[in-house]
Order: C-alpha cells, then structure tokens, then sequence
C-alpha cells in the first residue's frame, strides 16, 4: 500500500469485546495514530472504548449484537457514508459465519465497499460490483489471531488487514 497525499487513510476495527479483553492493544493505538479516520464496526462492548477511540482520531461507527443500550442508543444498525467519493456501507452482521459476507451484500445498494464484522474471520472479496471487507476481530479472531484493517481512498481502493498479535 502506497501512500497518496490526496488519499484517506482509515483505520477499521470491529468485534473489541472489551472490556473483557483488557483494553485494545498497545500496537494497535500505535497505528491508529497514523489514521485520518477510524471506523468501528460494533461490538465494542463498552462506551469507554468509543470515547477513548475519539480521542485519537474521528470514529464513524456501527453497533453490534454485544453491544450496550447505551452505545445502540448512540450509534446506528448500519450506516451509509462518502468518502474520497466512495460509497461506503457500514453494517456489524448477524447469524452464522458461513455466507455472512453474501447475507451482508444484499443491505446496500449503489455502494462501492461494504464493511462489515461480526464473523471474527477477516476478508477481502468482491460479490458481483461490490467490494467487502472485514477487518476480523481486535480481540480474537476463530483462527486465534487479532486483527484490524486499514483502507486507503484515493485513486483507487487498497486495503490492508494487519496481525496484531504476531508476523
């Protein structure tokens, strides 16, 4: 990934679950400082973790299914967002991993990305004109990694999915 002054560069995080895992990971609030923006795609869990997030760069965010009344009532089920002349849907997802990434494609229309959790398995695809991304979990993805992504828009799309917890 290339760096482009008249890009965007974003952080994506999804599936904290804190507090139970002990705050977010000290390389991980090392990267995002480096972000323009960052884009939390539910179950953070905790308000904390949104307003310590806030702190370092702006958050557009999604709740999730683990997430507290008091953050669903802040955040939105999903969302639709531009940026970099991008259309970007943010959604957290629900039910089984198997064919999240297809079950999430049919929310949006007329976007280019869709960026989803929920499934702790990171991923990269494209379903018929849609890009999707998830950024698998800041926690514990089901292969036993962490994770989190970064997108940069500019020219084009270039997305990135970084190990928190290892090469």
């Amino acid at each position: 990934m290339t760096e482009n002054p008249s890009s965007i560069k974003i952080g994506v995080l999804s599936d904290s679950h804190l507090p139970d895992m002990n705050g977010l990971p000290l390389n991980l609030l090392g990267e995002l400082e480096s972000m323009d923006v960052i884009i939390h795609l539910g179950d953070f869990c905790d308000v904390e973790t949104y307003k310590d997030l806030q702190k370092i760069a702006p958050v557009i965010a999604v709740y999730g299914n683990m997430d507290v009344p008091e953050l669903r009532a802040l955040l939105p089920e999903k969302k639709t967002i531009e940026i970099q002349g991008y259309n970007l849907g943010l959604i957290h997802g629900w039910g089984p991993p198997k064919n999240l990434e297809i079950r999430v494609a049919g929310v949006f229309n007329d976007v280019d990305l869709i960026l989803f959790g929920h499934s702790h398995i990171p991923l990269f695809q494209k379903i018929e004109d849609k890009y999707l991304f998830n950024p698998g979990s800041t926690s514990m993805n089901r292969d036993g990694t962490t994770t989190f992504g970064i997108l940069e828009l500019g020219e084009a799309i270039n997305h990135q999915i970084v190990r928190l917890d290892g090469p």
